[in-house]
């Protein structure tokens, strides 16, 4: 991208455009350039915008024009929109601060089908098989078992979640 001009306002006309197309109100964007204390501006550029009720935030400084950090935010975003478009659903992308996947019935189902996973069970399996998977991985996965708490974290929410779809505990 060096070398080349990029036209800030036509990098804004096609956020703004992307948005409308993500179905994403114009009121629930932002987009910031970094400054330094004193009121100094940097090449860094910022893009904020509302999502199942969360900020989310996307910001590049790789390149030494605002205009090309923009641009690079708005390709990022775009590809996000054009992915999820096409069934992709994403969780704890680094490099982001916590993109929030859309809230839609095939995320939801997809956590569902996650969960099982990580279970090692299957939807069809009965509440008592996946009591006695969850039993016999979270004493596993226990900390005072020596365990990883964090795998123990993620079976038990995985667990807590299979229990709500079944409306058992």
């Amino acid at each position: 991208m060096a070398g080349k001009t990029v036209d800030t306002d036509v990098t804004r006309a096609a956020m703004r455009d992307m948005f409308r197309k993500w179905g994403i109100d114009r009121s629930e964007t932002e987009i910031l350039w970094e400054e330094t204390k004193d009121g100094r501006r940097l090449p860094g550029a910022v893009v904020r915008y509302m999502r199942n009720g969360k900020w989310q935030e996307v910001s590049c400084r790789a390149f030494p024009a605002r205009a090309q950090n923009l641009r690079q935010v708005f390709l990022f975003l775009d590809r996000v929109r054009i992915a999820e478009g096409n069934g992709i659903v994403y969780t704890g992308l680094s490099g982001s601060k916590d993109l929030t996947a859309p809230d839609t019935e095939a995320t939801r189902k997809e956590s569902l089908l996650d969960a099982y996973d990580i279970l090692g069970a299957a939807p069809d399996d009965p509440v008592e098989l996946v009591k006695e998977l969850y039993r016999k991985k979270s004493t596993y996965y226990h900390p005072d078992h020596g365990g990883d708490p964090e795998k123990f974290k993620r079976l038990t929410r995985a667990y807590e979640l299979i229990m709500q779809s079944r409306g058992t505990k």
